[in-house]
């Protein structure tokens, strides 16, 4: 596949990968910018860094929120407000990079967890991002499912409760340190991801499905199981162990 490199893009932090389809050659993680032109500014300037020595054959970018994978635009970012109909693929080929693929992240981390995590020689996994908020990537039959309105995954914002969606009451629970109602939440929500999608393994990726203090997955987990029991389906619920898993899963749409 060449090298290329890959750009997780997130609300507090944008790591960066250079990768060959086998290993990560060179990596930087930068602070993301409050403000749209040093966002743009400091995008470019990180894929530069990583260029520097190298023949680059295209730059993948994974960004949370609703992203136009076709036109390569980031509608618009749950976590970075000055992000509206941002056209990143136009920017990056203004400034010499041809080749450049844009999706949402928890579809980046979903990629790279199919294809070289947990989900490689599986047909079928669904992988879920718990962090900032709640994220989600379907890969069948080894390709990305998107939707029709680009929104496929996006099972933090169905409904919990009442008008509250799953990714508010894991975000109130994840504040108040309630393992219990953490486990619960996260629990329910793994048990309709079973029965709507039926897939052979989900993975669990986030900066709190992989923090130290990640004790409720057990029970979440727990939960999903029990729930399932009368459909007789043992879930298979695994927490990634990929580095970079979002940035290298960006990098792959391209290769």
């Amino acid at each position: 596949m060449g090298k290329i490199i890959g750009l997780d893009v997130g609300g507090t932090k944008i790591s960066g990968v250079l990768f060959d389809g086998k290993k990560v050659l060179k990596e930087l993680t930068i602070k993301t910018p409050d403000n749209l032109f040093e966002f743009e500014r400091n995008l470019l300037k990180l894929a530069d860094f990583l260029s520097v020595g190298s023949k680059v054959s295209g730059v993948g970018i994974g960004m949370a929120g609703l992203i136009n994978f076709k036109k390569g635009i980031a509608i618009h970012s749950p976590n970075i407000k000055f992000v509206k109909n941002l056209f990143l693929r136009k920017l990056f080929q203004l400034n010499g990079y041809k080749n450049v693929e844009i999706e949402n992240d928890a579809r980046c981390f979903a990629l790279s967890e199919s294809l070289i995590g947990y989900g490689k020689n599986i047909n079928n996994v669904v992988c879920l991002t718990l962090g900032t908020g709640i994220g989600g990537g379907l890969v069948y039959d080894g390709k990305l499912i998107r939707g029709s309105h680009f929104g496929a995954g996006e099972v933090g914002h169905m409904i919990y409760e009442g008008q509250i969606t799953f990714e508010k009451a894991f975000q109130k629970a994840r504040d108040r340190k309630d393992n219990r109602a953490l486990a619960n939440v996260v629990g329910n929500l793994l048990t309709n991801i079973y029965r709507l999608t039926d897939p052979d393994l989900i993975v669990l990726g986030g900066g709190v499905a992989m923090s130290k203090n990640r004790n409720f997955i057990n029970e979440a987990t727990k939960k999903c199981a029990k729930n399932l029991v009368t459909y007789k389906i043992k879930p298979q619920i695994k927490t990634s162990k990929l580095k970079n898993a979002g940035a290298i899963g960006a990098a792959l749409l391209v290769g």
